[in-house]
């Protein structure tokens, strides 16, 4: 029975180190790399503009785009940067969508 246990306990050990350095690439988001088409489907249905000030959505309030967005993912993008409505896809930093969450 003692060796049994310490197979299992060697098994663990060499799982738990495997693990490790695989971690942050299962939790890491996927990198977005395109950029999203105003005519692509999902787009369309969520009345996404690459520039807010274009849209004539009821819903759209003046100032709001994907930078001040708590669903635009990387603030730190200027231009275009990931959206985790849009996963994949680049989206335009003054653009707009119906998903549009003030950031906190």
């Amino acid at each position: 029975m003692g060796d049994r246990d310490t197979n299992l306990t060697r098994r663990r050990l060499l799982a738990g180190l495997v693990a490790v350095p695989a971690a942050p690439l299962m939790f890491m988001p996927a990198m977005a790399s395109e950029r999203l088409s105003e005519d692509d489907p999902q787009a369309r249905a969520l009345s996404y503009v690459h520039d807010a000030s274009t849209t004539d959505h009821p819903d759209y309030r003046e100032g709001q785009t994907c930078l001040n967005c708590q669903l635009y993912t990387d603030a730190d993008a200027a231009e275009w940067g990931p959206c985790a409505v849009f996963p994949g896809k680049l989206v335009a930093a003054a653009g707009w969508c119906s998903a549009w969450v003030p950031r906190a």
